[in-house]
């Protein structure tokens, strides 16, 4: 690099100097370097549509042959001839095409668009018009922002290690073009990135206009000022060790948060890269910023999902031993109940042990309902009905103090949802609402259908295009703090004080909202209250709602021939011992290899009743698979505290099999065993 030295623009021979001031080399060097650093590509044709300038990344986002194509003087033509030929714009004459985009860029009016190229990547080109002729165009990669998994594999410190590639090509540019001030800045404006230069005194002596988007200040008033009075007094500081090391000659990079002149906060990746002389002498550096908002907002959603993921699979896990136990002991204790009915002493002993069994049963349901394992009910239900219905329960929950408004739009929407755990997360929510006002306040409810075009995005779930019913109970409490929002839909978590199932709440609605396919989302803000959505997939399939069962209080019985199949020893002992008390005859085995080789030398079994999870290698699922070879037509009721694992693994679904949930009673085994038998005479 020569520096101190000024140039005249040249036409493409060499020889006629073209209008224009002239530049000293340096300028352009710092606009030079910074581009080439940066992720996003950008071309310059001039008046006569020939290629003057652009870097490396031009060439790597658009598949154009850089050895073909990236000299000076490349004609306009053989791009777009190029791309033409290879099917980018479509299935129209080549020469249609060629002559209809070199007419539109020889009248080139300012422009910005999203292009999906045949591989899939989607650029968004933004082309400004030159001075004199000819015109600028910038390509920047967006499908990772479009596709946000991607995004999550963004790399995003790009930024840091490309500062000392270019010196011998910055030389070589600067002989084949030159170029005016004012065609500097406008390449230098159209960068959607902080670029400036900073001297060896920390005065800035170049700027680009993203400074005033973040700093509040115009590129011209920035010229001759200090690094401490353009970033101000609080940014200096938490930036100087960074300008430090580069007036050190050392590469630095540092991000922070930003609140922009128009009051938007933005995460800020800023790298300082030292200006070094072939001699070793440290003339300045250069500011190079680019907003990383949507990265490190990509990067908190996926921690976020892992987080809670990582948390159902231990609760989901741990349910299904408690669940186990729990049928033990209500089981036997139920048992217990009926037979010392006349015993008032062993009365006042069991029925507190079996009303806490149950309180036991219910908190482990909550659990798996938070880990999206709980087995629901769905039907298609109207959640106008739902919660119009719930009026009085809701205005009791929250107290004579609290203002309860319903906003039900009219003909929402049908939903496929479990009606008893809806109304179950409304109540919850109001509870907490009631709560949050200290007991006096405005609790809002509002229940509306919306259709997203596009894919909607906030701090915590992304929502896919389609149709929803949206579900928001609001209120005018004291609001959350931000630390406080990242952890309310973990187990057990709760700024009250500790109770029975406290901290169950939030994250039970969050399992059943989850598994009914929607999201949940939460906004608030210290001292203006919270706001949950339940948004919920609309509903086109037609589903007819079960009849309600009748209870007769009349335990069924019968003597039919059931084979049992269950590992855990005591659950196997309470279900033999009371289906051998309802009349039935009964064998039991522990695994499913047991079962098989049983049914190959007696099949007079009329049901087979069997555990999903089971060790040896061996499932309910494909144990029946197995039998079904030789006795189709054998009715089969399983059970499973957590059937959802084993059912992901074989592709079954719940609505398509007979299913009891453990932990469970006497009367409800025999209802669902008589049941069963009757379903297959």
């Amino acid at each position: 690099m020569v520096m101190g030295k000024t140039f005249k623009i040249l036409d493409k021979k060499g020889g006629i100097p073209l209008d224009g001031p002239s530049l000293d080399a340096q300028q352009w060097a710092f606009v030079q370097t910074g581009l080439e650093h940066l992720d996003d590509g950008f071309s310059i044709f001039d008046a006569n549509l020939k290629l003057v300038a652009w870097n490396s990344k031009f060439f790597e986002l658009t598949d154009f042959p850089i050895d073909q194509f990236g000299y000076f003087g490349a004609p306009f033509e053989i791009f777009i001839r190029y791309n033409a030929e290879r099917g980018e714009y479509g299935q129209f004459p080549v020469e249609d095409i060629i002559a209809d985009t070199v007419a539109e860029a020889r009248k080139f009016l300012p422009h910005t668009m999203e292009r999906e190229r045949p591989n899939g990547m989607i650029l968004e080109v933004r082309g400004n018009p030159m001075p004199g002729g000819g015109f600028v165009t910038v390509y920047k990669d967006i499908t990772e922002r479009k596709t946000a998994e991607r995004a999550l594999r963004q790399a995003n410190d790009e930024l840091e290690a490309r500062v000392q590639k270019r010196t011998a090509e910055l030389k070589n540019a600067l002989d084949a073009l030159k170029i005016s001030e004012e065609q500097i800045r406008l390449i230098a404006d159209t960068v959607p990135a902080l670029i400036g230069y900073v001297n060896k005194d920390q005065i800035y002596t170049f700027a680009n206009k993203q400074y005033e988007d973040w700093f509040g200040h115009k590129p011209k008033q920035l010229i001759g000022r200090t690094a401490r009075e353009v970033l101000g007094e609080r940014i200096y500081h938490d930036q100087k060790s960074c300008i430090r090391a580069a007036l050190n000659g050392e590469e630095a990079s540092r991000e922070f948060v930003l609140q922009l002149t128009d009051g938007r906060e933005i995460h800020a990746l800023v790298s300082y890269i030292p200006h070094i002389s072939e001699e070793g002498e440290v003339w300045g550096y250069f500011v190079l910023g680019q907003d990383v908002t949507d990265v490190r907002t990509a990067e908190f959603k996926f921690r976020q999902a892992q987080k809670m993921e990582a948390i159902g699979q231990l609760t989901g896990g741990l349910s299904h031993d408690f669940n186990n136990l729990l049928t033990i002991i209500i089981g036997n204790l139920s048992v217990l109940q009926e037979d010392g009915e006349d015993d008032p002493a062993m009365q006042e002993m069991i029925n507190p042990a079996l009303d806490a069994a149950r309180r036991g049963g219910e908190l482990v349901k909550q659990l798996l309902a938070f880990a999206r394992r709980q087995p629901l009910k769905p039907h298609l239900s109207d959640p106008r009905k739902l919660v119009l219905g719930m009026r009085d329960i809701l205005q009791r929950g929250v107290g004579s103090q609290v203002e309860l408004s319903l906003h039900i739009n009219k003909n929402v929407w049908p939903v496929l949802i479990d009606p008893h755990q809806f109304e179950n997360s409304i109540l919850n929510l109001c509870i907490n609402a009631r709560d949050a006002m200290q007991g006096v306040g405005k609790v809002s409810i509002f229940a509306e259908n919306v259709t997203l075009k596009s894919v909607f995005s906030d701090r915590n779930v992304d929502v896919t295009p389609g149709d929803y019913v949206v579900i928001s109970v609001a209120d005018n409490g004291t609001g959350m703090p931000p630390e406080i929002m990242e952890r309310i839909f973990e187990p057990f978590f709760t700024t009250k004080e500790k109770g029975p199932n406290s901290g169950l709440g939030l994250s039970m609605i969050y399992g059943f909202v989850r598994q009914s396919q929607g999201h949940l989302q939460v906004d608030s803000q210290m001292g203006e209250g919270t706001r949950f959505r339940i948004v919920l997939p609309r509903s086109k399939e037609e589903q007819a709602i079960d009849a309600p069962q009748v209870r007769t209080g009349k335990i069924p019985q019968g003597s039919e021939r059931i084979l049992l199949v269950e590992d855990d020893p005591g659950v196997r002992g309470f279900t033999t011992s009371s289906l051998r008390r309802l009349g039935y005859e009964v064998i039991a085995v522990s695994d499913g290899h047991e079962a098989i080789g049983i049914l190959e030398i007696d099949q007079q079994f009329d049901l087979i009743f069997s555990d999903i999870e089971m060790p040896g290698g061996l499932n309910g699922i494909e144990m029946m698979e197995q039998i079904k070879e030789t006795l189709p037509h054998i009715p089969v009721l399983f059970m499973s505290g957590y059937p959802d694992k084993v059912m992901d693994q074989t592709g079954q679904n719940q609505k398509e099999i007979d299913l009891i949930a453990k932990p469970f009673e006497r009367l409800e085994l025999a209802n669902r065993v008589r049941k069963a038998l009757d379903r297959n005479p």
